[in-house]
């Protein structure tokens, strides 16, 4: 079997756990599975990842930003049958989904979507929910993440497996004679707790430290905290804790690491969450005990072996931290529990485990996902719940609830809720008592009423009719196919017409393709052609009871926002009714209001569209006064409309939001302009890495070349000290590489040789390496090319930007 495995989304130290479990597992499976081809696609920043590379196995490296079709065309070229997903991404990759198997080490965005910033959460949302939705299996970490995961409203993939890390490898054996002398000072003399993990909102690291401070003032006792991983924030935490014997390491070598376990005290890991939770098994290799949190995945993987509490509990923590310090036979007896526990998880059986679902998502058909006919029976038809909300619409509700009875799809939950009409809508509800649910009492506005409605129902899929409205006959039937067919799409709409009050086609809803972007310049999903899964009803909520004309274009924009996935399927599925009595057209300018408040809650703008068509409005559709004058004056409504839009936005944002865009936008047109004239790098690159908030590289290529001459900003921040450049010269040259304008090393290169160049640089705020290549080839769009990257630390993905290289 020929099986791809994608790293795209991994980099070694950032991606925190994920990563030593890709490198295990992947390492273990290549020993385990001779018989078997794989081949790794990789970018130049983890390609470093895996140390051991038989010969079944090819690594690639692609460019970031042709990185999935370049996957694909491998695919293709390869005849891969089956790939590996390190991690769910929002991607373009075009390799079927029910040949792709998913590591999901946890849904945590789910449960703490506060530790994350919304468009993050967001895009997780879609992207985890999509391979939750679609994949051939998923991987995951514990019994506590598959759980969580077979529960998830958007899991529809039969096959969850478990791929559990093992002890690291490289922690199986250490002495502190591989300790360089820098390495050896970092170690503190006397006792200290240990707690290695990046600074992310869900590591709980200012309740960690509250509770040291307690446990402190409480002892006395004289014991420092060691903290390791990425440093990002550490310097505004340490400042409100600058009593305490706290020290923040960095990303350390695994040498110096294991010598940390094994120095100290206890490692604390009070996590608010936890898909594993590796460093428990570092620990237990150590011969260290365990106090952590009572939490998520953590009690399942240290058993008896560790002492848990409340992430939330700061007392708790602090009594914990005392009583491991204090009692000796206590740690005695929890060291020997976890060495037991440690023979639990082993890289071998995870490799297995993965290989095993492999084998079989490739010989599983391709066949999609069975769609539904007219003569599907009411059993094997997920229930679907329409709600209309009615109000004094006699005329019209006959047609109404006739369009929904009539539907070819056998399962429908029919919910009518009247507001206590005084017109003839109660007899004709009554007419229909046997076919119908129906409720008729004063209520508090439409969105009340669809609520209402809602609470009633029982419908997987859902949706709204207003009683002057119709459906299509087959709209419900083409709605729950698709729906079938694309298990992760959360809203589906389609196509609709306009109809006059007798019936009659008086135009198009103007529907489009779906994107974000489009939803925010008019409400391109017709309401009564628009489908959702109960699901994600779940996750948003009911329709707000505070709006009274455009509460389904919230709700659209709510669905967005919340990760929910859009479809647009163009078929004609509804009739929106219009006539002189509709909301619609009785009520502008309150429509306008409410869009523009609507707007800048959900998106942070309003569209300039909407100010167009609101100035159209004062100018053409009101009849006296000052319209009729302006009307004269040539482009009037749109000058209006587009002086309307900067001043509303000027005044949404403060003076100091308005200067620091202004100061960005600068930023990046001095970057364009230093592109070209390099010697303005040695003049204000500080400041351009001030303004634009990333360390920027100047002569990287977005295909991974180098130009002649690079520049690459280090930070004093970073604990990166060993730096390495590999891949292959485009011609023999020599590379003569400078710190600060000091040359540090020369090297002699070799074309079509594969090249490795390290260096040790100790960082400091502003140091800038400077890469000199001797000569360089000229491409056919004229770009001067030295040397093509495969793999190298020297820079991160977010330091580089996509422009041309200095010449």
């Amino acid at each position: 079997m020929k099986i791809g495995i994608e790293l795209r989304q991994i980099t070694p130290g950032d991606s925190g756990g994920i990563s030593v479990l890709i490198k295990g597992v992947l390492e273990t499976l290549f020993a385990c599975a001779p018989d078997h081809q794989f081949m790794v696609f990789c970018t130049i920043f983890n390609r470093s990842l895996l140390k051991w590379i038989p010969g079944n196995v090819k690594v690639i490296t692609f460019p970031c930003a042709t990185f999935f079709s370049e996957v694909d065309s491998a695919c293709v070229d390869e005849g891969i049958e089956v790939v590996v997903r390190s991690y769910p991404m929002d991607d373009d990759l075009g390799f079927p989904l029910s040949k792709q198997v998913f590591i999901v080490p946890d849904i945590q965005h789910e449960f703490f979507p506060e530790f994350f910033a919304p468009e993050v959460a967001r895009a997780r949302r879609i992207s985890f929910n999509r391979a939750l939705s679609l994949a051939g299996a998923v991987g995951t970490l514990s019994g506590f993440t598959r759980k969580t995961i077979q529960e998830h409203g958007w899991t529809k993939c039969q096959d969850i497996f478990l791929i559990s890390p093992g002890l690291p490898e490289e922690h199986k054996s250490c002495s502190s004679s591989a300790l360089s002398p820098e390495e050896a000072k970092l170690i503190p003399q006397g006792e200290f707790f240990l707690y290695p993990a990046n600074l992310w909102p869900h590591k709980n690291h200012r309740n960690i430290l509250t509770a040291f401070e307690a446990f402190t003032q409480k002892t006395g006792r004289e014991i420092s905290f060691v903290f390791t991983g990425h440093p990002d924030g550490w310097a505004q935490l340490e400042s409100q804790f600058s009593n305490l014997p706290i020290y923040h390491l960095g990303f350390v070598s695994w040498q110096l690491l294991s010598m940390l376990y094994k120095r100290a005290k206890a490692l604390v890991f009070f996590s608010f969450y936890e898909g594993f939770g590796i460093p428990l098994l570092e620990a237990f290799n150590a011969g260290i005990p365990v106090i952590c949190s009572n939490t998520t995945s953590l009690p399942e993987v240290g058993g008896e072996a560790i002492l848990t509490c409340d992430p939330g509990d700061v007392r708790a923590m602090s009594d914990l931290m005392a009583q491991i310090v204090e009692d000796d036979k206590l740690r005695q007896r929890m060291v020997c529990d976890g060495k037991k526990r440690l023979s639990k998880y082993t890289w071998k059986q995870s490799a297995l485990n993965l290989l095993h679902a492999c084998q079989r998502v490739a010989g599983k058909s391709q066949r999609g996902i069975f769609g539904l006919s007219s003569n599907t029976s009411a059993i094997d038809s997920p229930l679907v719940s329409i709600v209309t909300p009615s109000y004094n619409q006699g005329r019209f509700l006959k047609r109404t609830l006739e369009s929904v009875l009539n539907q070819s799809y056998p399962n429908i939950e029919y919910i009518v809720i009247d507001g206590g009409s005084t017109d003839d809508s109660v007899e004709i509800l009554e007419s229909y008592s046997e076919r119908i649910n129906w409720i008729s009492e004063p209520d508090q506005g439409q969105a009340h009423a669809i609520n209402k409605g809602f609470a009633l129902s029982r419908g997987e899929f859902r949706g709204y009719l207003n009683s002057d409205d119709v459906l299509l006959p087959q709209a419900v039937e083409k709605v729950v196919d698709h729906f079938h067919r694309h298990p992760d799409c959360d809203l589906v709409y389609g196509k609709a017409t306009y109809i006059d009050e007798y019936d009659r086609s008086v135009g198009l809803y103007n529907v489009d393709d779906y994107s974000f972007r489009r939803l925010m310049q008019d409400c391109c999903i017709c309401q009564p052609a628009a489908f959702w899964q109960r699901r994600i009803s779940k996750k948003i909520g009911a329709f707000n009871q505070d709006l009274k004309y455009a509460m389904d274009y919230e709700y659209w924009l709510r669905i967005d926002r919340a990760g929910g996935h859009v479809d647009h399927i163009h078929e004609f599925l509804a009739c929106s009714r219009l006539y002189p009595e509709t909301k619609t057209l009785s009520a502008r300018r309150q429509i306008y209001q409410e869009i523009f408040k609507i707007c800048q809650e959900q998106g942070g703008y309003v569209d300039l569209n909407y100010f167009f068509g609101l100035w159209h409005y004062r100018t053409f559709e009101k009849r006296k006064g000052w319209p009729a004058r302006c009307r004269r004056v040539p482009n009037f409504y749109q000058i209006m409309a587009r002086l309307h839009y900067k001043w509303f936005h000027f005044q949404q944002n403060s003076n100091k939001e308005n200067i620091l865009e202004a100061l960005i936008k600068a930023g990046h047109r001095y970057y364009h302009f230093v592109h070209s004239h390099a010697f303005l790098v040695r003049l204000g690159w500080p400041l351009l890495q001030l303004i634009i908030g990333r360390r920027p590289v100047i002569g990287h290529w977005a295909d991974n070349w180098l130009a002649p001459k690079c520049y690459v900003f280090l930070s004093g921040e970073s604990s990166r000290k060993e730096f390495r450049l590999v891949g292959f010269p485009s011609v023999d040259m020599r590379l003569e590489l400078k710190l600060n304008r000091e040359t540090i090393g020369e090297y002699a290169l070799k074309r079509n040789c594969k090249e490795v160049v390290k260096f040790s640089v100790v960082p400091k705020d502003y140091s800038r390496v400077e890469l000199r290549f001797s000569k360089y080839i000229v491409d056919s769009v004229k770009r001067k090319l030295s040397f093509r990257i495969l793999d190298t630390n020297l820079f991160d993905e977010q330091d580089t930007y996509d422009l041309q290289g200095v010449p």
